[in-house]
C-alpha cells in the first residue's frame, strides 16, 4: 500500500492506495498540542499497519502556521557589515497605494539578534575583505549566548563565492551542535539581498519546527515497523525525501494546498477538461489555483504574511475562509466572517467540543446541509441545537430568523471565495466561464455550486474523495528537486556553448539529487527555464526552455513572445538580460492513480433543507455516493453524503457521473460550457 497524509489546521486527512487500485480513506481531527499524534491517528483510521506500506507522502502546514502565528523559534542572523538592517528596510513598494496607514510587517529577526561580520565578497566572487577568524569567534560566542535555536547566514555575493558562508556555518556547528544553521548559498543562491535574506531567515526559523515534527513522525513510524519511503510534499507539487525537507523546510510551506492542485489537474484530465480551477475549502482556509492547458500555474516567489519567499511554488491563492471560520458582527452591525477560525480545538459549536461561537459549519448544519450521520465519518456526531444556539447573538442583534442569519453567513463566505477565484482568473485575463471548478476539501463540494454560479462557471467536478483530495494529490506527485543559478548577462553577449554548459551543470545537480533521494522512481527527466528581462527592468519573466541545448537567440525570441502575450507589447530591438537559469529534476513515481473508488452505502432518506428566501425549506433526498454514482443523471435538490465530505446539489442543478467515478454538477437550464485551450469567453445562457 501507498499512503498520503495531509495535516491541516482543523482536520488530518489520509488516503491509502492498495496494489489492486482500491482506496481507503480516513479523516480525523488535527491535534495541535502534538501534530504527530494526528498523523499517526489518521493512518490508524485507514486500518493498515505501516509495516505493509511502501511509501508515505506527507503534506503539513506545521512550518507555515508557525510563521502565520508568530510562534516560531528564536532565530539569529549573521550578515555582512553594513547589511544588518536589510530585513527591516525591506522594499519601498506599497501593497495598497490608497492605504495611508499601512505598515510593513515586523522583521522576522529583531535587531539585537542581527549580527554583522567584517568581510566582503565582490560581485565577481573575489575576496575584497577577508574573513578574520578572531572576529568570527567573537560573533559566534555572542550568537550562542543569545539563546537562539536557529541561525541564518546571508553574506553579500555569497552566491558567487560561498567560502565565507561555509566557514561561518562550520564555526557555528562546532560551537553548538544543537543549533540549526541555514546558509543562503544552499537555500537561494541568487542575487537581490533582501529576498535572499528573507528566504534564508524563513528557512532557518522553520528548521527547528519541521525538524522536531518530522523527528516525532519518523520515530512513531519506526516504532511501528515502517520500512518504506517517507516523502514530503513541496510547494511545487513534487515530493522530496524527509531528510532534505528537514534542512529546507521553506520549500514545503504550501505542501497541503499543492496536493489539491495536483489532484484537480488529474480530475480535469479524466473528465475531459484541460482548463480547471482547483477550489479546495477545508476547515481553516480556502485555496484556489488555475490549471490551463492541463498545466498548473507556477511562480518563482510568493509572500507569507508580507514576507517574500523566493522559492518555486504552484501559484495558489489562499484566504482564511473555511468551515471553521467564525461569523461575527462589526461595530456597525454588518456581518463578517473570519479570519479567526475555531480550528480543531474547540472546533465549531455543533461538534460539541466546547466551541460556542458561530462558524460556517454551524450555519450549514442549521440549514440542514449536514447531518449527524455524516459527521466526520460518522465518528463525531453533529448537534444542531448547539449550532442554532451559536447563532443566537447574531439573530438577536439583526432581528432575523435563525435560518436567515445562517443563509447570510453562507452567502457572504461564498462571495469571498468567488473573489479568490477571480484572482486566478479574471485578474489574470482569463474568463472563468471557460473553466470547470474542481470542488475539493471537506467543505468544497458543499459550496462549489453557489461559487460557480456567481462566476458563470457551468461545470463543477467532484473527485471520488473530495474531502481528502489534497492527500490524494500527493499520491499523484512525482519526486522533484529544483535548483537556480544567477547568470546576470545580456543574452547577446553570452555564447551558445556557455549557455548550454551552465544548463548542463544545473541538470547534473538536480538529476543527482533525484537519484540520491532514496525514493523509488522510474525515469528521470529535467525541465528548464530562464528568468529574463529587458535591460533596466526590475522584474523578470520566467521563460520555459524547450531544449536541453538552447541558443541565446532562441531564448531571446521566446522572451519577446512571452512579454507580448503578458503585456501586449515587446521591444524587439532592446537587449534582453538572462538573470537566472532554473532546472528541475523529476523522478517519475510508479503506481500513480486516482484508484478505484469505494464508498459506504446506506438507505436513501429525506430531510428538510433551507434553499434560500425564495424557495424556503424543501424536503430533500439524501443519498450515499454509491447511489449517486449509480444514477446517470439526477435533478436537484439533492444531498450526497460520504465519509469525507457532503455534496450539495441545489434545486437549479443536475448531477451526472463522469469518468473514473467523478461527479459533474451543472446548472439545470444551461448548456454545456466550452473549455478550450484558450479559455475564451463563453455565453452560457
Amino acid at each position: 500500500m501507498r499512503i498520503a497524509v495531509d495535516v491541516g489546521g482543523t482536520f488530518t486527512d489520509a488516503i491509502g492506495l492498495r496494489s489492486d487500485g482500491s482506496c481507503v480513506t480516513a479523516k480525523t481531527l488535527s491535534t495541535p498540542e502534538r501534530m504527530a499524534t494526528g498523523f499517526a491517528e489518521s493512518i490508524t483510521g485507514i486500518g493498515i499497519g505501516v509495516d505493509q506500506v511502501e511509501l508515505i507522502a506527507h503534506g503539513t502546514t506545521v512550518a507555515l502556521n508557525s510563521i502565520l502565528t508568530g510562534s516560531y523559534p528564536r532565530t539569529a542572523l549573521i550578515t555582512t557589515a553594513g547589511f544588518r538592517d536589510v530585513l527591516e528596510i525591506m522594499r519601498g513598494n506599497r501593497t495598497d497605494l490608497f492605504d495611508i496607514s499601512q505598515r510593513k510587517p515586523p522583521p522576522l529577526v529583531p535587531r539585537p539578534l542581527r549580527f554583522e561580520v567584517r568581510e566582503r565578497i565582490g560581485a565577481d566572487g573575489s575576496v575584497v575583505v577577508p574573513l578574520e577568524e578572531d572576529e568570527l569567534g567573537s560573533i559566534i560566542a555572542q550568537v550562542t549566548a543569545a539563546g537562539v535555536q536557529a541561525v541564518a547566514v546571508c553574506l553579500l555575493h555569497s552566491f558567487t563565492n560561498p567560502d565565507h558562508e561555509r566557514r561561518i556555518g562550520r564555526a557555528i556547528r562546532s560551537a553548538d551542535q544543537n543549533l540549526h544553521v541555514s546558509l543562503s548559498h544552499e537555500v537561494l543562491p541568487v542575487f537581490r539581498e533582501f529576498e535572499r535574506t528573507s528566504t534564508t531567515v524563513v528557512n532557518a526559523l522553520a528548521m527547528p519546527v519541521i525538524d522536531g515534527y518530522l523527528g516525532e513522525v519518523a520515530a512513531d513510524l519506526s516504532a511501528n515497523g515502517f520500512g518504506g519511503d517517507l516523502t514530503i510534499m513541496q510547494s511545487t507539487g513534487g515530493l522530496l525525501d524527509a531528510d532534505t525537507a528537514r534542512r529546507r523546510p521553506v520549500s514545503t510551506l504550501l505542501s497541503g494546498p499543492a496536493g489539491g492542485v495536483i489532484c484537480a489537474q488529474e480530475v480535469g484530465r479524466q473528465a475531459g477538461h484541460r482548463n480547471v480551477i482547483s477550489f479546495d475549502m477545508g476547515g481553516t482556509s480556502c485555496d484556489v489555483a488555475a490549471i490551463t492547458r492541463a498545466g498548473a500555474d507556477r511562480v518563482t516567489s510568493f509572500e507569507i504574511a508580507g514576507y517574500p519567499i523566493q522559492t518555486p511554488s504552484l501559484d495558489i491563492v489562499s484566504i482564511g475562509t473555511g468551515g471553521g471560520s467564525i461569523a461575527w458582527l462589526d461595530a456597525g452591525g454588518a456581518l463578517e466572517i473570519g479570519p479567526a477560525s475555531a480550528g480543531a480545538d474547540p472546533g465549531p459549536a455543533c461538534y460539541g467540543r466546547g466551541g460556542t461561537r458561530p462558524t460556517v459549519t454551524d450555519a450549514a448544519v442549521v440549514l440542514g446541509r449536514y447531518s449527524a450521520r455524516a459527521g466526520l465519518g460518522g465518528a463525531l456526531p453533529i448537534d444542531r441545537e448547539r449550532a442554532v444556539a451559536s447563532l443566537a447573538a447574531i439573530t438577536s442583534r439583526l432581528g432575523v430568523a435563525v435560518e436567515e442569519a445562517a443563509w447570510g453567513v453562507l452567502r457572504l463566505i461564498n462571495a469571498k471565495m468567488a473573489n479568490a477565484v477571480r484572482e486566478v482568473s479574471v485578474e489574470r485575463a482569463r474568463d472563468p466561464r471557460g473553466f470547470a471548478l474542481v470542488a475539493e476539501g471537506g467543505a468544497g463540494a458543499a459550496h462549489a455550486f453557489e461559487v460557480a454560479r456567481e462566476l458563470g462557471i457551468s461545470a463543477i467536478l467532484v473527485p471520488p474523495f473530495p474531502g481528502v483530495a489534497s492527500a490524494q494529490g500527493m499520491l499523484l506527485a512525482d519526486v522533484r528537486y529544483e535548483h537556480v543559478h544567477t547568470v546576470y548577462r545580456e543574452l547577446d553577449t553570452l555564447g551558445a556553448d556557455d549557455l548550454v554548459s551552465a544548463l548542463q551543470r544545473l541538470v547534473a545537480q538536480v538529476t543527482e539529487l533525484v537519484v540520491n533521494s532514496g525514493v523509488k522512481h522510474e525515469a528521470v527527466s529535467a525541465v528548464f527555464a530562464g528568468d529574463c528581462r529587458y535591460r533596466s527592468q526590475t522584474h523578470e519573466l520566467t521563460v520555459p526552455i524547450a531544449s536541453d541545448a538552447p541558443s541565446p537567440k532562441q531564448l531571446t525570441e521566446a522572451f519577446h513572445k512571452m512579454h507580448r502575450a503578458r503585456y501586449g507589447h515587446a521591444f524587439q530591438d532592446a537587449p534582453v538580460e538572462l538573470i537566472n537559469l532554473r532546472a528541475a529534476g523529476v523522478g517519475i513515481v510508479h503506481g500513480k492513480s486516482l484508484g478505484v473508488p469505494s464508498w459506504s452505502d446506506f438507505p436513501e432518506s429525506e430531510r428538510q433543507v433551507y434553499w434560500g428566501p425564495d424557495l424556503g425549506w424543501l424536503s430533500t433526498p439524501v443519498v450515499s455516493r454509491v447511489r449517486a454514482n449509480n444514477c446517470p443523471t439526477t435533478l436537484g435538490p439533492l444531498i450526497i453524503e460520504q465519509s469525507d465530505a457532503t455534496i450539495v446539489v441545489p434545486p437549479s442543478a443536475t448531477v451526472q457521473v463522469a469518468a473514473g467515478g467523478i461527479l459533474e454538477i451543472r446548472p439545470a437550464q444551461r448548456s454545456a460550457p466550452e473549455s478550450g485551450d484558450e479559455a475564451r469567453v463563453v455565453d452560457n445562457v
